[in-house]
């Protein structure tokens, strides 16, 4: 659209400058005349080009919304081929790359899921669901490692989901930093201080883990909510030995 106006108004300037030469200079009045009959051309062009973006992007569209519709139907492998006919024609489409690496999530291809999901979250950094999505599609391949740095730039994108938390716990711990799996069960706590399976999740990977300090915290939260919880009394009374 830039490129369009610029054009217009470099196709003005000429016909103002065509007016206001002399009828004597023939030669300057014919090559301006060129010169705008070769803008205008350029220009049509552009509008040409811009309907046809439109009509594709309107077509994706409605192939995108066919798509999602096969896999909430559980055709999937028609869905499959909806999106991949998308992405063949246009190879930045986020939303077909996405519904792509769903279907692939949902039929445990895994190794084709992080594929896709990696991709999405090239085309679009600020995607934080592809990147949980990449993490989930990781852990089930067993590269722990990248499944750690894929749900880290999830929580980085988007920090108030729990669960994000918790699948980064789980992620470190196959990755052997139980450091971070206390870091990211302590966050998830932080979100929701009351879920008695995340305070017991941080005491019991902080005791092994032999932080203390966190344990003791997490312990002291678990007895304040429940008071008969013998278990977590135990476990305060070993921790002040």
């Amino acid at each position: 659209m830039i490129g369009y106006i610029f054009l217009v108004i470099v196709a003005l300037y000429l016909v103002y400058l065509a007016a206001k030469s002399e009828s004597s200079d023939t030669e300057i009045i014919i090559g301006q005349k060129k010169e705008i009959k070769a803008i205008g051309e350029r220009i049509q062009e552009v509008l040409d080009a811009e309907k046809t973006e439109k009509r594709v992007e309107r077509e994706h569209k409605v192939a995108i919304t066919e798509a999602k519709k096969l896999a909430g139907d559980r055709r999937l492998k028609q869905a499959e081929k909806k999106y991949l006919s998308i992405i063949v024609r246009d190879h930045k489409n986020v939303k077909a790359y996405q519904g792509l690496g769903e279907i692939y999530l949902i039929q445990e291809e895994y190794e084709g899921a992080a594929e896709v999901f990696k991709k999405v979250s090239e085309l679009d950094p600020t995607n934080d669901m592809a990147f949980t999505n990449l993490g989930m599609a990781l852990m089930q391949i067993n590269k722990y490692e990248d499944a750690v740095v894929a749900y880290e730039h999830a929580v980085a994108l988007n920090g108030k989901i729990p669960h994000r938390y918790i699948n980064l716990a789980l992620a470190t711990e196959k990755a052997g930093d139980s450091k971070k799996q206390i870091a990211a069960l302590e966050h998830a706590v932080d979100l929701e201080p009351e879920k008695m399976e995340y305070l017991e999740a941080l005491a019991n990977v902080a005791i092994v883990a032999e932080d203390n300090s966190a344990a003791k915290e997490a312990l002291e939260k678990i007895v304040a909510l429940d008071p008969d919880n013998l278990e977590a009394h135990r476990k305060l009374a070993r921790l002040g030995k």
